[in-house]
């Protein structure tokens, strides 16, 4: 069998319009995949600044939450400290009707 003319490596060459209209592709992919970052990188910033701003108002509903709470224990004590208080009374007087005295009343009590 004969061998062909020419050899078999022999590089093919595109024409420049080709080329040309591959760059422009390339060209136009590479300026929407950067318009596509800037947008996220915008929206990633915009996402920044809400979870900065909510958590500041978590920070604050916390601190809110916290002076709440010790107000109700102050509450709580207060009222404790008042139905302690009327409870002695009550026995102090029932201890007073009964005819004890008041030595007596504060050793009692002591106890």
């Amino acid at each position: 069998m004969p061998r062909p003319k020419g050899s078999k490596n022999k590089k093919r060459v595109q024409s420049v319009t080709k080329l040309e209209e591959k760059i422009a592709a390339q060209q136009a992919l590479k300026k929407t995949l950067e318009a596509e970052q800037a947008d996220i990188l915008a929206a990633i910033e915009k996402q920044k600044q809400l979870l900065k701003a909510k958590k500041k108002e978590l920070r604050a509903a916390e601190k809110a939450l916290l002076s709440l709470e010790e107000k109700k224990a102050e509450a709580a004590a207060i009222e404790s400290a008042a139905a302690q208080k009327v409870e002695i009374e009550k026995a102090v007087t029932e201890l007073v009707s009964s005819g004890k005295t008041v030595d007596e009343i504060l050793e009692m009590l002591k106890k």
